[in-house]
């Protein structure tokens, strides 16, 4: 279970080994939607910007999901280059080259078997086999009928970080785990990172699953000929994430990062680290039990009121969400 973890030079003592120097990745090569492509969306060529304006895209989720697709049109306020449709309900668009077409919809979910659904959980994506089965039906069914989907992904709610403590404590990290997973075989109880932590929360279901599954829509796709990429993501930073329930929160998300590094061909769109910058560069840290992390900073937490963060969260989301969907299309990122 152990895992290393590095954020901007910043080193945080969570792990027993010395951590590697800084990844030094060459531009183009992964495809990792973080801070540090926030201010690069303005660099994706004209060409690119034409290729991903022809997606339909799904970044299907709850209320945290609906921050980006609001930052999306806030982008294409200010700048209408950035041109969108954002439908949130009914049949998606018809194929247009004219603008992106970005939704959370999808062909059916873990509570109905067919039809156009808008609200979608951790249950559907990953904690009960047959939201998993269906999330399968569903991926076929738009490129099957239609509805070429280019890309999807699960815009988390808060299932990683809130609800009630285990009643165990984590030998080597020295904390509980929280998190509820809904629709679990097992309960909607507290979820660690992988086996080993099943016996503090009593839960069979945890972080592996959702990796493993995700790794499965993949493969799908794969296997049955579709173009559609199916990205990874990190989930919130606001409201749960303090505290002990922060730090786990944290722990959870740097082993999404360091599964995604692991094959060069997954994607990441990481949530939760563009919104630990500010548009200046700077990040938050909190503490819990002497250990430091990255948490949400106050001006894209402002007042929650869109998809629980600010406009000005809401938009970095949309500029790293911008950039990944021009790397899917072939941009270089150079």
């Amino acid at each position: 279970m152990l895992f290393l973890f590095l954020i901007s030079g910043i080193v945080i003592s969570c792990s027993k080994e010395e951590l590697p120097p800084e990844d030094n990745t060459p531009v183009g090569y992964q495809i990792i939607a973080d801070h540090t492509v926030v201010d690069r969306f303005d660099d994706i060529p004209e060409e690119y910007l034409a290729e991903v304006k022809k997606m339909w895209v799904s970044f299907a989720g709850e209320s945290h999901a609906l921050g980006c697709r609001e930052g999306m049109k806030s982008l294409e306020a200010a700048n209408p280059v950035y041109s969108v449709s954002v439908v949130e309900s009914g049949t998606p668009e018809p194929y247009t080259a004219a603008n992106l077409r970005f939704s959370g919809a999808t062909w059916g979910d873990v509570a109905h078997e067919s039809g156009w659904q808008y609200s979608y959980g951790e249950e559907d994506w990953w904690t009960n086999p047959r939201g998993i089965s269906r999330t399968k039906a569903g991926i076929s069914y738009c490129n099957t009928n239609g509805f070429d989907l280019a890309a999807i992904g699960l815009g988390w709610c808060w299932d990683m970080i809130y609800g009630t403590a285990s009643s165990g404590v984590d030998p080597e990290y020295g904390c509980h785990w929280y998190g509820i997973s809904q629709g679990g075989i097992d309960g909607e109880i507290s979820w660690g990172i992988d086996d080993e932590d099943n016996s503090a929360t009593g839960n069979s279901v945890n972080l592996e699953d959702y990796l493993r599954t995700t790794q499965e829509y993949i493969d799908y796709c794969k296997d049955n000929g579709y173009s559609t990429k199916v990205f990874f993501t990190t989930g919130p930073v606001d409201r749960y994430y303090t505290g002990e329930s922060g730090y786990q929160g944290f722990l959870k998300h740097e082993r999404i990062r360091e599964f995604v590094k692991e094959d060069t061909t997954r994607i990441l769109f990481d949530y939760a680290d563009i919104l630990c910058y500010d548009n200046d560069g700077r990040q938050t840290t909190i503490t819990w039990n002497g250990h430091t992390f990255e948490s949400i900073t106050s001006t894209n937490l402002g007042s929650g009121n869109i998809g629980h963060i600010s406009s000005t969260g809401a938009i970095r989301l949309a500029k790293a969400m911008w950039w990944m969907l021009a790397r899917i299309a072939g941009w270089d990122g150079k």
